[in-house]
């Protein structure tokens, strides 16, 4: 609970989720290829769950009907349940040989009208070609008898038949996706949130108050050349305003950067009149600080700690800050080292 009143800096956990949005957006991509993936493997590599499709158009020619009735009770909407019924459904048992069930016969077969009344698809679906085969080969030969002895067609035909062919993109393959995508997506956010949350690094003067007294003396922003220019290329992607984009925002950063370099030169001198010559020690993550360093921090008359930007945890600077204390550094204050310039312009977007 050392943290636990401290409150969170969201505006710097968004910026820093930001940089790393990518992450997140590669987790789902691969997500996605890893669902639909594991689709085809389970019903294409397998032998056992592959599933063969056939396909055929039938069509349909009505008897004369002035009151309409006829067409609406053959309507997309009734074909599927139709196929189901006893007209249909025996004749198409009786052109099947024997080893076949009703209940297969209706799994396997979906009846559509995708866009004219008089054109009936029927697709039928099964583990076996020679059995997807079988079906529709009996299904469209009972819906021919239908248009025989049903008074509402005048004739029903065969137009078009499809061999059975192996399935492997469906929407279902479409569903097995975007469930990886959304899973590994979640998964993705989940894991920075945590990541962040838990992350106790030095990125801001805010993450030093729970830890050290020491005034905030400025950001040393030497080697942050590079964050310049990838920060003035992202501004230019987002605007697309072109060239007056990109020298305003040049301008933008070269007017945070001379405020922030200002800053630092005025305390820096306040402190040095203060209390006389100042020493600056750059603190790292894993350094041993020597009994010599010791002794030539006692001679100063002040001492700036340097934290390099995102590398030091609060836990080890506590621990630092106790050490130079005990060994009687007089510690004058404390500045971030190469801090990150896109991240500062956008968290000091009004400096």
């Amino acid at each position: 609970m050392k943290y636990g009143n401290e409150g969170m800096d969201c505006k710097k956990y968004f910026l820093l989720f930001l940089q790393k949005a990518w992450f997140a957006a590669l987790a789902a991509i691969v997500g996605a290829a890893l669902g639909g993936g594991i689709y085809l493997f389970h019903h294409v590599v397998l032998n056992s769950n592959r599933e063969y499709r056939a396909e055929s158009k039938i069509y349909l020619d009505f008897a004369p009907d002035e009151s309409g009735e006829i067409y609406q009770a053959y309507n997309g909407y009734t074909w599927n349940d139709l196929m189901a019924t006893k007209p249909i459904l025996d004749g198409t048992m009786a052109y099947l040989p024997e080893g076949y069930t009703e209940e297969e016969v209706i799994l396997a077969t979906r009846a559509e009208i995708l866009s004219d009344l008089r054109l009936l698809t029927i697709t039928v679906t099964t583990s076996s070609p020679e059995r997807t085969m079988e079906i529709l080969k009996a299904t469209d030969l009972s819906l021919v008898e239908l248009g025989k002895q049903a008074k509402e067609f005048n004739d029903i035909q065969i137009y078009r038949e499809t061999e059975a062919e192996l399935v492997a993109a469906d929407p279902r393959l479409l569903q097995a996706g975007l469930v990886g995508f959304v899973l590994a997506l979640a998964a993705a956010l989940l894991a920075m949130a945590l990541h962040y949350v838990l992350d106790d690094k030095i990125y801001v003067p805010g993450d030093l108050k729970c830890v050290t007294g020491l005034p905030f003396v400025g950001f040393c922003l030497e080697g942050a050349g590079d964050g310049r220019k990838v920060s003035s290329d992202m501004t230019n992607e987002g605007s697309g305003q072109g060239k007056d984009a990109e020298k305003a925002t040049d301008s933008r950063e070269h007017r945070l950067l001379e405020n922030l370099q200002r800053d630092l030169e005025k305390n820096r001198a306040y402190l040095a009149g203060k209390t006389g010559t100042l020493t600056m020690f750059a603190l790292e993550k894993n350094q041993t600080i020597t009994a010599q360093t010791y002794e030539e921090l006692r001679k100063a008359d002040g001492v700036l700690l340097a934290v390099p930007y995102g590398k030091m945890d609060r836990t080890t600077l506590g621990y630092r800050i106790e050490q130079l204390t005990l060994q009687e550094c007089k510690l004058a204050g404390i500045l971030i080292q190469n801090a990150d310039m896109r991240l500062l312009k956008w968290y000091y977007n009004h400096l």
